[in-house]
């Protein structure tokens, strides 16, 4: 459809343009601008990796992985020319192969992308905070149906028909079309969505949710719940080691509350439970615990500590070298980090540090 100038006299057409004819590229153009602005494509999406490519058998890259709105994880495949060259088919072996990735896998995906980005950002309160300030639900990822957004200059049928066939049985699949128009010196850009229509979206989702929910019955939010009681319960069915770990940290939070430096807060989703030693004064958080289905961690913030514990950092620092890192996901402890954290915590309330540095 040609775009038109709105004049005193008439209607003028502004003409359209290619991407080749412009000299634009996918990744150094296309993926570029709509990684930085990818409310472009959809409202409310959170860029968490760019070519992300973690697969220990394939070299194949995703161009953008996102969260959406509801906390899932969305496939982003760009293309700039007019068929879309079997995007679809890519895309779905993209999703599945992101399928069911861990909590601390999406934030470690996160931190690569920020480092290589230089930003001084820790992946995960961007994610709580993306999580929490659109849906309510802190670090809620639902990465069981990954969602697929296919943007392209053109799509031909066969790929259209492909995608309408998809969404019929229950995946989510989105085109949007990218149109380009010369005027003078200015290049405008026009994306709008083909598939679903906009104006049946709504109803489409209802329905396939509603055919989701029938088919598998799980809960679709965290339970939270104060205080450790949960945690330490969900930790018992554990592998010995990890039991071992978590059980060490769980005695360690509940000495933190019981010293009054934090409130504690259990959040037990359908893949992961997380224990939370919150400082009650500003609602952060130093360190939380998670445990997976086989394993236990401790993920540090160092956004946080620069923050509340800015003194007892240097000594974390020196015993997890966290100081080249936005944050840090520890699977084992080393000697002295509960020490040094428990003093950090006593920093953030304001008290002297018990423990003195070696």
């Amino acid at each position: 459809m040609p775009l038109y100038r709105w004049n005193s006299e008439d209607l003028e057409v502004i003409p359209s343009v290619t991407f080749q004819t412009e000299q634009l590229q996918e990744r150094t153009d296309l993926q570029r601008l709509l990684r930085d602005q990818p409310q472009v494509l959809e409202e409310g999406l959170l860029v968490v990796a760019e070519e992300f490519s973690n697969w220990e058998e394939s070299g194949r890259s995703i161009d953008l992985l996102a969260l959406d709105q509801s906390g899932r994880l969305v496939v982003i495949e760009l293309k700039r020319t007019q068929s879309g060259d079997h995007m679809e088919l890519q895309s779905i072996r993209y999703a599945a192969m992101v399928a069911n990735m861990t909590q601390e896998q999406v934030i470690d995906a996160h931190r690569s992308y920020l480092q290589r980005r230089g930003i001084d950002d820790d992946p995960a309160i961007r994610i709580d905070q993306h999580l929490s300030n659109i849906s309510g639900l802190d670090s809620m990822i639902d990465t069981v149906s990954p969602r697929i957004i296919l943007a392209s200059a053109g799509f031909s049928k066969e790929l259209t028909t492909s995608a309408l066939w998809l969404n019929s049985n229950g995946l989510d699949v989105t085109c949007i079309k990218l149109q380009l128009y010369r005027t003078g010196t200015d290049l405008l850009l026009d994306a709008s969505q083909v598939i679903p229509l906009p104006e049946a979206a709504d109803y489409l989702v209802r329905v396939r949710d509603k055919e989701v929910e029938e088919r598998r019955q799980r809960p679709s939010q965290p339970e939270a719940t104060g205080g450790g009681d949960v945690f330490r319960d969900a930790i018992e069915d554990m592998p010995e080691d990890a039991r071992h770990m978590l059980t060490r940290l769980y005695e360690w939070a509940v000495s933190l509350e019981d010293e009054k430096l934090v409130s504690l807060e259990t959040r037990r989703g359908p893949r992961y439970t997380t224990l939370r030693p919150t400082l009650s004064f500003a609602n952060a958080r130093l360190g939380i615990i998670y445990k997976s289905p086989s394993q236990g961690s401790l993920e540090l913030s160092e956004t946080a500590l620069n923050r509340y514990a800015p003194k007892t950092k240097a000594r974390i620092e020196e015993i997890s070298s966290l100081s080249s890192r936005n944050s840090r996901t520890f699977y084992e402890l080393p000697d002295g980090l509960l020490e040094a954290l428990t003093d950090a915590y006593r920093e953030a309330n304001g008290l002297s540090p018990v423990t003195a540095p070696d």
